[in-house]
């Protein structure tokens, strides 16, 4: 193998070790032990709540891929998980609804698949019990309060609190910017592009640099020539 060879193998090996991929991101607010009433499981008269939810605006382009939130206390049979695009006072476009789950206290983890979100728009995920036929119970909401010693709402990315109460025609949604629920989503990049390292860049700049002078090298290195049984040398 010549020594050219050599070079671009190990500039290969090299790039391929240096290589990162595109990573997730996270819009996450810390745990606190505020409990949110109530999540009701049914509609029994008055006006219930069936939703709980918290905007978020997504940092990056890509997949939504996990989010998550945190029953305190229940004794709801049946929840879902649910996403929309978010218009600044209500929810608008569903882009995704988990399958009907047990609605036991503790952390609730969701894994949408193929849920396209972009960079700088606004969705909003909500636990839900509305629709559940025969569901019955209450739950109380995981939540940060800001002047119990939570900054939430200085975290970037993250909104606010999403209620929706179920009146007669419907829910009615209200944000409440006071409040956040304990919450994260996860964002992964659609595109997971190979992207060399700083380090891999001056790694590859060098090698690329100890080519060009094998090759001027290799220009004048002499050549034998044969004349009429005499061998001179000549330089390119």
């Amino acid at each position: 193998m010549s020594r050219i060879r050599q070079t671009l193998v190990a500039l290969s090996y090299f790039a391929a070790l240096g290589v990162t991929q595109a990573r997730a991101d996270t819009v996450a607010n810390p745990t606190n032990s505020y409990s949110a009433p109530n999540l009701s499981g049914s509609l029994t008269g008055g006006n219930q709540t069936q939703y709980f939810g918290e905007t978020f605006t997504a940092p990056i382009t890509g997949n939504l891929t996990d989010f998550q939130f945190t029953l305190n206390t229940s004794s709801l049979q049946s929840v879902y998980g649910i996403v929309f695009a978010w218009d600044g006072s209500k929810p608008t476009t569903e882009l995704y609804r988990s399958p009907i789950r047990s609605g036991s206290a503790g952390l609730l983890d969701f894994a949408p698949t193929n849920v396209a979100i972009t960079q700088g728009q606004t969705y909003v995920a909500f636990l839900s019990t509305y629709g559940i036929a025969s569901n019955s119970g209450l739950a109380t909401l995981g939540t940060c309060l800001p002047f119990a010693g939570c900054n939430s709402n200085s975290i970037p990315y993250l909104g606010t609190l999403v209620t929706g109460n179920v009146l007669g025609n419907g829910p009615v949604f209200n944000s409440l910017g006071y409040l956040d629920a304990t919450f994260s989503a996860t964002i992964t990049p659609t595109s997971v592009g190979s992207v060399p390292e700083p380090a891999t860049w001056t790694m590859m700049i060098f090698g690329m640099g100890a080519v060009g002078l094998a090759l001027r090298r290799r220009q004048k290195i002499a050549t034998r020539v044969t004349y009429a049984g005499c061998v001179t040398s000549a330089v390119n």
